[in-house]
């Protein structure tokens, strides 16, 4: 059997550099997927971004021209003596993209987000009470008013008082998601979402 080295060398030698070009060719071939991944993992926070802050003022702001400057207007010892609807759920683009808040890079953030969304749920929530007492208030007045009878006075003096004492929460309530939303807004504009996304 004849041996040709230089033959062999030379094939071995072909077959190192292919195999090495096509390491290389692989290890760009990831890099720059990987790459893309992450322009595309951006685009898609920084859209969320966006529609978290477009969702914020925008039920920040019917809030204050509904029943949000009623309740910044109550004077001590006022009851909010009304009802305000809450018949919905308000906070869509959050809810729907919840799994997006841990893939937030920046902790301050993404904390911000969550106690302002809490705090607003904690404020619906306390509206609803509110709007519990107006009624049960409402509906012992007119008791009383039909039949003349104390107890039902005594009882709509007992729920009067207890709007007048929850109308501190909600002014509380109200104050602390103010500065919540005034702050998270400035946040996310600080980080630039009311820009055009550039990769």
């Amino acid at each position: 059997m004849n041996l040709d080295i230089p033959t062999l060398v030379s094939s071995g030698i072909g077959a190192f550099v292919g195999s090495v070009l096509t390491l290389i060719a692989t290890f760009i071939a990831h890099k720059l997927s990987e790459a893309s991944q992450e322009r595309k993992e951006k685009a898609l926070i920084h859209g969320f971004l966006q529609g978290i802050h477009d969702e914020i003022e925008t039920l920040w702001d019917a809030y204050l021209d509904g029943i949000g400057t009623r309740v910044e207007t109550l004077k001590d010892k006022e009851p909010l003596n009304m009802y305000w609807p809450v018949t919905q759920e308000y906070f869509t683009i959050y809810n729907n993209n919840a799994f997006l808040i841990g893939r937030i890079q920046d902790h301050d953030l993404r904390k911000e987000i969550v106690s302002t969304y809490s705090k607003a749920r904690g404020l619906i929530d306390s509206f609803r009470l509110n709007n519990d007492l107006v009624h049960k208030f409402e509906h012992a007045f007119w008791v009383y008013q039909e039949t003349n009878n104390e107890v039902h006075k005594a009882n709509a003096e007992a729920y009067q008082a207890s709007l007048i004492e929850y109308a501190e929460h909600l002014k509380k309530a109200h104050k602390e998601l103010k500065s919540n939303v005034a702050e998270l807004l400035r946040s996310l504009r600080k980080k630039g979402v009311l820009a055009q996304y550039k990769p």
